[in-house]
């Protein structure tokens, strides 16, 4: 009888299981038909944007650099289509299903706005513009001479959209040069050109040219310019000194202003031992002028009524 027992569960474990993946295979299935027809759901005219693709085309540019560009170009495709699973779109698929929630809660409103995505449409999609986002791009990275088009293509509700990159070949830096007027600040800038991240033979690409103002910039604070700042750094390029190649000047704008362009050194030192944050600008006032509670030690004026510390700490 127990093994007649044992056999019988058995038994009724593998019909579960079987009704299960009955069941499951049923679900995905029609899951997969109504991700398939996803686009029944859009209103008269709208059509459905299913991604973007990028063609690198131009015989002067290697297989390597076509493929990297692509690549990095490829990040800047927007907006990005539906996401998929398992080549389902099944958030949209639940976006539809659960229609518009009358009520901002309950399992519908949870089912719409948590596992669902709402559909992206090419009418969000701005081809002339993303062409000009890549051609920038291409010019960015030192392929001056790029151009790029775009169109799209149609199926049923579908739309895929379509850039086509001429880059033209790349340009190079032939040269780097600081230039210096004589000013303290050009001085400066001058010194600063050993540790350039600039460098002879490399292709040009702006996001170097801004970290290397930046780069200049921190190291003339540290020299005492206070007010300079990365954008009153020029950095000029000459693309006709040679076959795809470029000359870099590095200067500061003629628009500069004068508090810029000085070196600005340390005055006074004043110490409060016991300063406090709740303290108003009144009391500080009346403390400088208590000739009790000022004391000159080195290059320091403590003001120090408590003499709570030794002025020699200071020094350490």
């Amino acid at each position: 009888m127990r093994r007649k027992s044992k056999k019988l569960i058995k038994m009724q474990k593998g019909n579960m299981n079987k009704t299960l993946n009955y069941f499951l295979a049923i679900f995905l299935l029609q899951l997969f038909i109504s991700s398939c027809s996803n686009t029944k759901y859009l209103q008269e005219g709208e059509l459905l944007y299913v991604g973007g693709k990028i063609k690198v085309v131009d015989t002067l540019v290697s297989r390597a650099e076509r493929k990297k560009l692509h690549k990095e170009q490829q990040l800047l495709i927007r907006p990005k289509p539906n996401s998929k699973i398992l080549g389902l779109r099944i958030k949209l698929f639940f976006y539809n299903i659960s229609g518009t929630p009358k009520r901002e809660k309950g399992f519908r409103h949870w089912v719409h706005t948590k596992l669902g995505e709402p559909p992206v449409l090419f009418s969000q999609v701005d081809l002339d513009y993303k062409a000009r986002l890549l051609e920038n791009h291409s010019q960015n990275r030192g392929y001056f001479k790029s151009f790029a088009t775009a169109d799209s293509t149609r199926h049923g509700k579908k739309v895929t959209a379509e850039y086509m990159v001429n880059s033209g070949k790349q340009y190079r830096i032939k040269s780097i040069e600081f230039k210096n007027d004589s000013s303290a600040l050009s001085k400066a800038i001058m010194a600063t050109q050993d540790k350039s991240i600039l460098k002879i033979g490399e292709a040009y690409n702006l996001e170097k040219i801004k970290l290397e103002r930046e780069r200049i910039d921190v190291l003339l604070k540290e020299k005492g310019f206070y007010y300079f700042g990365p954008d009153y750094l020029i950095i000029q390029v000459d693309s006709t000194v040679g076959n795809y190649q470029t000359k870099l000047i590095v200067k500061t704008k003629q628009e500069t202003p004068e508090k810029a362009k000085k070196v600005y050194t340390i005055g006074k030192i004043i110490i409060y031992p016991n300063y406090s944050l709740k303290q108003n600008n009144r009391f500080v006032n009346q403390l400088k002028k208590d000739s009790i509670a000022i004391e000159h030690y080195n290059d320091f004026t403590i003001i120090d009524k408590e003499k709570l510390f030794n002025p020699r700490i200071f020094d350490r």
